[in-house]
């Protein structure tokens, strides 16, 4: 065959690939900030000879609608304009109109600021609905436009969203809110929540979420048993808040022999993170050399203890002992095991490792793991550096700065009065510890003071990050002078891992190792040592090896 009436052979352009050859850039609005991304005007085919020039290098899987996707589409979800192919590399997410999921490569009208996932575009939404439960007629699809429409379910104006409509009722709706579910259990209240259309013949209330008001005139979320609470139905709906099933009909659950011990006979029990022994409960216990092995604190206060009756220095709290073997976190759609921990963990929300009791998520795939001090955290929170309670209203991705420790983190404790904020480490702090070289309590305190000193290191403490402070005689220490790096660490507990065993050893003598990580002096009371032969001075240098 002659090669000059040959037809040249093409092959498929993955996005990344289409994406790379391009350079027309243009913005568009990301939560009202002009991002840029890349206008895609190639066509997904490139020929043998511009495929030799290529490098093609990518191993990642694709939609075929993704990789199909033409430059222009003509969609029935957006007839007035042309959607144009853009690629956006951002770490900001654009999302779909259509199915609300997180986009890369979409498709866009930079006129009405509309978006499309290519799936979506090729699954055209349906012109009608028919859901007699949430309106008794057929309802219509709306073409989107800009608009100031408020949807009679959620009673938000969401122009990113469908809509619905029926002309006969004045009844509007968003694609998303038409098959809400219309009993839930959510993680913030103790009963199920059930669906009302409105409520305006009774006083409006607060949302038990964003601490808004709840427009009775639309519908929302309201407390199955008769409780003073509600919720706005977007504000139901949040991962974090509720998994979205629907509970009409079904039985409530119920867990039997949630109690993590059984009573023997008065004041004495018998626990299952201690089979071996019965226990005694000691009121007013004090030494501050133990420690609970539930919550891992020392026992600084004389409050009541159950300790092991064979003396095998076994000691947990008595509120630590009767806590339940279920709990619901008010951050977790799912009810969360207590778990006896054999390792050590990391804590979800402080970010603390412990070998005390950790309370686990039992879903498959779900990592969720708290300890026993974040997991009774709950609404409202009040702490004694602030005069407001505190309350979670932000979403699980909403990064935030800590008012006290200045570090920022996700979905901390918050003032809807007031900007002021709280990360779950420092809302665990004791509020009152024991300084070896001081007769009297030490208070946490973040105010000015005289002193603004740390007694250990001898270095500046900055007021407003939080220190321990004795009022009697105007000692004032870093917290993690006193504390350490890994206050829910003991000396003695040994973490052993596949290929290396960690010992957690007493670090008060005058001569103390240098850490192999941090290359200066272990401060804290107690130090690692590795079977490695390394020593570390936490389990932050730990990480880093």
């Amino acid at each position: 065959m002659d090669p000059l009436n040959q037809s040249p052979s093409y092959r498929l352009l993955c996005p990344h690939e289409r994406y790379e050859k391009e350079k027309d850039i243009k913005r568009i609005n990301i939560k009202g900030e002009a991002v840029p991304c890349r206008v895609i005007r190639s066509s997904h085919f490139i020929s043998d000879a511009e495929n030799e020039k290529t490098n093609h290098l990518y191993s990642h899987k694709y939609h075929k609608e993704c990789v199909e996707s033409p430059s222009i589409f003509h969609s029935s979800d957006h007839p007035k304009h042309p959607l144009q192919l853009v690629y956006f590399s951002e770490v900001l997410s654009k999302y779909c109109c259509s199915c609300k999921s997180s986009l890369k490569q979409f498709y866009y009208c930079f006129i009405c600021d509309f978006s499309l996932h290519p799936v979506c575009a090729r699954k055209p939404t349906p012109l009608t609905i028919d859901n007699q439960k949430r309106h008794e007629h057929t309802l219509k699809y709306f073409s989107r436009r800009k608009t100031t429409l408020v949807c009679d379910v959620c009673a938000l104006v969401d122009d990113s969203d469908y809509l619905y409509v029926c002309l006969l009722c004045d009844f509007i709706v968003h694609k998303q809110c038409v098959n809400l579910p219309y009993v839930i259990k959510v993680s913030r209240h103790g009963h199920r929540l059930g669906f009302i259309p409105n409520i305006s013949y009774k006083e409006s209330t607060d949302c038990g979420l964003c601490h808004a008001k709840i427009n009775g005139n639309y519908g929302g979320y309201y407390c199955t048993k008769g409780c003073l609470y509600a919720l706005h139905s977007r504000c139901a709906m949040r991962n974090d808040v509720c998994d979205g099933k629907e509970l009409e009909g079904e039985p409530e659950e119920t867990y039997e022999n949630n109690k993590m011990f059984e009573e023997i006979a008065d004041g004495i029990i018998m626990h299952q993170s201690h089979q071996a022994h019965q226990m005694s409960l000691n009121k007013k216990f004090h030494d501050d050399n133990k420690h609970c092995q539930a919550c891992r604190l020392p026992l600084y206060n004389e409050g009541n203890v159950y300790r092991c009756m064979q003396y095998c220095d076994f000691i947990i709290h008595e509120s630590c002992a009767y806590i339940p073997r279920v709990k619901q976190f008010m951050l977790h759609v799912h009810p969360l095991i207590l778990n006896i921990c054999k390792s050590w963990f990391q804590c979800r929300k402080c970010g603390y490792f412990s070998c005390g009791f950790a309370y686990v998520c039992p879903i498959e795939g779900c990592y969720w793991t708290i300890d026993t001090l974040c997991a009774f955290v709950c609404e409202p929170f009040d702490h004694y550096s602030h005069p407001h309670p505190l309350f979670v209203t932000y979403g699980e991705d909403t990064y935030m700065r800590c008012s006290i420790c200045q570090s920022s983190v996700y979905q901390p404790l918050n003032c809807v009065k007031c900007n002021f904020a709280l990360c779950f480490k420092c809302a665990t702090t004791p509020h009152e510890v024991r300084y070896e070289h001081d007769e009297h309590l030490l208070s946490f305190s973040y105010k000015e003071n005289d002193r603004n000193w740390c007694e250990i290191c001898e270095e500046y403490i900055i007021p407003k990050r939080g220190f321990y402070a004795c009022n009697e005689c105007g000692v004032t220490l870093h917290i993690v002078c006193l504390l350490g790096r890994d206050p829910q660490m003991r000396a003695g507990d040994t973490i052993t891992f596949t290929e290396e065993t960690l010992q957690f050893l007493s670090n008060t003598y005058s001569s103390r190792p240098l850490c192999k990580i941090c290359r200066r002096r272990c401060p804290y009371k107690v130090k690692i040592e590795t079977s490695r032969k390394n020593s570390l001075c936490s389990s932050h240098c730990y990480y880093k090896l």
